[in-house]
């Protein structure tokens, strides 16, 4: 399952450099290589100007674009088919075509979600150590069905402190029962199993129902990540707790492997969820990042000339320098967390 999660993850960031891809060709700009993953090479293949390459790193994937800076034109290139020759909206939707096709997967995943339906159930993202839900055999990952909200959920518990109670789940796809005696009253912190959970399910629709449902929901979760994003930026450099929010590709790893043990539905959600948020995350006006680019394009608009290739050197040497420090931290926080 490990290995379909990684190429599950991976698959959202390839299709990321696709719409890259189809916007520049669209446009007639032409692109030197498109590939998935990273060198070193397993099989590659050229396609007029295009070599079209597999690679060892199965992450994600590149693009190279013809011209995108006056000094990278290929002289035996057609002069027209360079990126930086083309009138300024050509431009703007090929630096945009990353997200636009992010938008259009995750609204994709996320009408399909709506037009399969999940049943509703109570999801346990996290267990704590020495609780009763621990010592009577629960699982992260672990579905508990036949509750459809928190809300019954809580109540079913309250109504049987003291008894011995049988509690279905599903782990793996398998479904099993987990037999528990509960306390006779919640503990001081008001706790009972002692579990992280969180309520999950999706009400089958119709096809049409389901494409609007699918957008609606998926503007209402870029608008929600957006807010989130400004909160991050605004609390990053006072409040070092806001790094607990932030996920490096190990735990985006963890989690899917996680959702992935309550079914492939769950997991096709996540990836729904993660294709929204690189909308925002690869737009912010960032160096490094397609809004970083987008930014650089409106500013050459709006000035009437390039930017100074040394300044323009040095702000992504700033934005790589800075998104490196940022991975480095989350991805040791991650490391830590999962072991």
């Amino acid at each position: 399952m490990g290995i379909f999660v990684f190429l599950g993850l991976s698959f959202v960031v390839i299709f990321h450099e696709l719409g890259h891809f189809l916007m520049s060709k669209i446009f007639g700009v032409a692109v030197e290589e498109f590939g998935i993953g990273f060198p070193p090479k397993i099989w590659s293949k050229k396609i007029k100007e295009t070599i079209y390459s597999f690679n060892w790193i199965l992450w994600g994937g590149f693009l190279k674009i013809n011209g995108l800076r006056p000094e990278t034109e290929k002289k035996d290139l057609p002069p027209n088919s360079s990126f930086c020759r083309q009138a300024f909206y050509k431009k703007a939707l090929i630096v945009s075509g990353g997200v636009l096709i992010n938008f259009i997967l995750g609204w994709a995943l996320l009408s399909l979600i709506m037009f399969i339906g999940i049943p509703q159930n109570i999801f346990i993202s996290d267990i704590k150590e020495n609780s009763l839900a621990l010592s009577s055999g629960f699982q992260k990952g672990d579905l508990i069905v036949g509750f459809e909200n928190s809300k019954e959920f809580n109540t079913y518990l309250n109504n049987n402190l003291g008894k011995e109670v049988v509690f279905n789940i599903k782990r793996n796809g398998d479904e099993g029962q987990i037999k528990v005696n509960l306390p006779a009253e919640r503990l001081e912190n008001k706790e009972i199993l002692g579990i992280y959970y969180g309520e999950t399910g999706v009400p089958k629709a119709n096809l049409w129902d389901s494409l609007v449902g699918g957008f609606t929901n998926s503007c209402l979760l870029i608008w929600n990540y957006l807010k989130a994003y400004i909160d991050l930026f605004s609390r990053i450099f006072v409040d070092a707790s806001v790094f607990q929010n932030l996920m490096s590709p190990i735990g985006l790893f963890s989690m899917g492997s996680l959702v992935s043990k309550a079914g492939i539905l769950y997991f096709v959600q996540l990836l729904a969820f993660l294709s929204l948020n690189l909308v925002i995350f690869n737009f912010l006006p960032f160096p490094m990042l397609d809004g970083g680019w987008f930014l650089i394009l409106l500013i050459e608009k709006i000035k009437g000339s390039p930017i100074n290739p040394k300044t323009e050197m040095v702000l992504n040497g700033f934005g790589f320098l800075v998104l490196f420090s940022l991975l480095f931290v989350v991805t040791i926080k991650d490391l830590i967390n999962l072991f």
